[in-house]
């Protein structure tokens, strides 16, 4: 599975890795709907973190397509918030791969 992160490239991790990050995208969540925006950055680089730490670089020169992508520590709420509503099929940002959550439908 293809990770993107925006502004930052991909990175190559198996399902089972990212469903590690589970708790840390409920966490994204629940800053997005209280509107915290100091929340959402504090798990969105733990978000990150835990994806660059787990997962393997796509190097540059290789083009693939990404199956999710993931808004930088920079990002807004009202950006996350825009990015859920594009991805309501998952749980947050990150597909339920417990409940057969299937990332490409």
């Amino acid at each position: 599975m293809i990770i993107r992160i925006m502004g930052l490239g991909q990175w190559s991790m198996e399902p089972d890795e990212l469903v590690s990050l589970g708790e840390v995208d409920e966490a994204v969540e629940e800053s997005v709907a209280s509107g915290d925006q100091d929340g959402l950055r504090v798990a969105l680089e733990k978000l990150v973190a835990g994806v660059r730490s787990v997962g393997t670089p796509v190097p540059d020169d290789v083009i693939v397509e990404s199956d999710l992508v993931l808004p930088d520590v920079d990002a807004t709420v009202e950006e996350v918030r825009a990015l859920l509503d594009a991805t309501q099929e998952f749980y947050g940002l990150i597909p339920d791969l417990h409940e057969g959550g299937d990332i490409r439908s």
